[in-house]
C-alpha cells in the first residue's frame, strides 16, 4: 500500500514555536536530536512528519495522535530515511520544495526489516 502526505514548513514552525509540547508529543527523543541537528529544525520536523502521516496512511493505522511516537522515521549515515512502526520497517521518501515537505511510504506485505 502506498501512502503520501504533504506538511507545510511554516506551519509546523509557528505549531512548534506556539506550543513547545507539541514537539515532545509527535516526535520521538532520536527524532528531535535529528531535526535540531539540522540548519532548519522546522524543515526537518515537517519532513519527519510528512513521513509519519504517510507511514500511518500506508499502514492504514489511525489518527496520527495515536501513532505518532510508535512510528520513527531514522535516517541511514548517508541521510536515507527510513520508517519503523512496532519493528516492521517501511520503505519512505521525503523531499523539500517551495514551502512545503512532502514524503510517500511503500509498505509492501509480509515482513520487511531495514
Amino acid at each position: 500500500m502506498l501512502g503520501i502526505d504533504v506538511v507545510s514548513i511554516e506551519r509546523v514552525r509557528l505549531l512548534l514555536e506556539s506550543s513547545p509540547g507539541l514537539e515532545k508529543r509527535l516526535f520521538t527523543a532520536a527524532e528531535r536530536a535529528y531535526c535540531h541537528s539540522q540548519r532548519d529544525p522546522a524543515l526537518s520536523f515537517a519532513g519527519t512528519l510528512a513521513a509519519k502521516e504517510a507511514v500511518i496512511k500506508a499502514l492504514r493505522l489511525g489518527p496520527l495522535v495515536a501513532w505518532a511516537r510508535r512510528v520513527e522515521i531514522t535516517r541511514d549515515p548517508s541521510g536515507a530515511p527510513h520508517a519503523l512502526v512496532e519493528g516492521r520497517g517501511v520503505e519512505v521518501s521525503i523531499s523539500h520544495d517551495a514551502g512545503v515537505a512532502v514524503a510517500a511510504a511503500l509498505a509492501l506485505p509480509g515482513p520487511y526489516a531495514p
